[in-house]
């Protein structure tokens, strides 16, 4: 038995195969040709483009768009609030409208490889490559290699 999520108004591209454990938020685009491996969480509104493959245990909240041909690694994680928060000042439980989205874009052919953080607002460019375990708080160019916490660009890639 397969124990998949898939919100109605969700759109999945022919030959798209989603695995087990995977929960796929409401008006979510999938293309086609797509990899989605087990434990993926696609929140509500999440465009990803076609040929993708997004590895076990990774998050992807309202606001991001996902270019074709990107790998996003294993438990890779990708926010959507630059200031996130439970509560209020005077103790009170935040609501939905407390918060401001940052959308997040990941360019065509780009890698994410495993453990990364993408904090939101971020831009990663056509074919970048973002280093296993790498916080990303800035934009990061096409073609570029970056590396660490924060993640810097060490050199252009081919």
């Amino acid at each position: 038995m397969k124990y998949t999520i898939i919100h109605p108004t969700a759109i999945i591209g022919k030959n798209t195969v989603i695995e087990d454990f995977t929960i796929i938020g409401a008006n979510v685009i999938i293309g086609s040709e797509c990899k989605i491996h087990s434990n993926v969480h696609i929140g509500d509104g999440v465009k990803i483009g076609s040929r993708v493959k997004i590895q076990d245990n990774v998050v992807i909240p309202p606001g991001v768009e996902i270019g074709d041909g990107v790998f996003i690694g294993p438990s890779a994680c990708f926010t959507n609030d630059k200031y996130p928060r439970a509560i209020n000042p005077d103790g009170s439980l935040k609501s939905g409208s407390d918060w401001e989205l940052s959308p997040t874009v990941i360019g065509y052919g780009a890698s994410i490889c495993a453990n990364a953080t993408i904090v939101c607002g971020v831009k990663i460019g056509e074919w970048a490559m973002i280093g296993a375990g790498a916080v990303v708080t800035r934009d990061i160019p096409a073609k570029a290699l970056a590396l660490g916490i924060p993640a810097k660009v060490i050199r252009k890639t081919d």
